[in-house]
């Protein structure tokens, strides 16, 4: 393995905080609600499969199902997710994204995307392409990890 450099050192201690600080400007420059970032996660999922079983979501976003079912009583609380029983299994229940929600989560996509292209148009000409030229390789970082996140669950 090659040594540790100073900029992947930098990037690492940088995820959070730029996570962090985009999800905030994006919910204030749309008044939206505090919604954290497994709610969001877990309403992307919803969003994109449809109504799927609580062990489904805690499977896909590796979450202890203890913290998912308080996460899942919260948001059901907020009006963010609906609870139903199965049709064809009545002891089995489905969680889905309440059209609430789904407003929620167009609203923060589209505020964030916003907010994300005004910072990139305030940059230079060579940071913009520097950008760019960064934006596959955090795809194929991200993809390499979940493959190995995979390999490690099913492996």
């Amino acid at each position: 393995m090659r040594e540790t450099t100073s900029s992947a050192r930098e990037f690492a201690q940088l995820l959070g905080p730029l996570r962090r600080a985009v999800l905030k400007s994006t919910r204030q420059a749309a008044g939206l609600p505090e919604l954290s970032e497994p709610q969001i996660e877990v309403l992307r999922l919803l969003s994109s499969e449809g109504p799927v079983a609580p062990s489904r979501i805690a499977a896909a976003l590796q979450m202890a199902s203890s913290t998912l079912s308080n996460l899942l009583k919260a948001m059901t609380d907020g009006g963010l997710v609906e609870r139903a029983r199965r049709a064809d299994d009545q002891r089995r229940v489905d969680v889905a994204i309440s059209p609430f929600a789904r407003e929620l989560l167009d609203t923060y996509d589209a505020t964030s995307l916003r907010t994300i292209e005004n910072f990139l148009d305030e940059l230079a000409d060579h940071e913009r392409a520097a950008f760019d030229a960064t934006v596959p390789v955090l795809r194929r970082m991200c993809a390499a990890f979940a493959a190995t996140e995979r390999a490690a669950t099913h492996g």
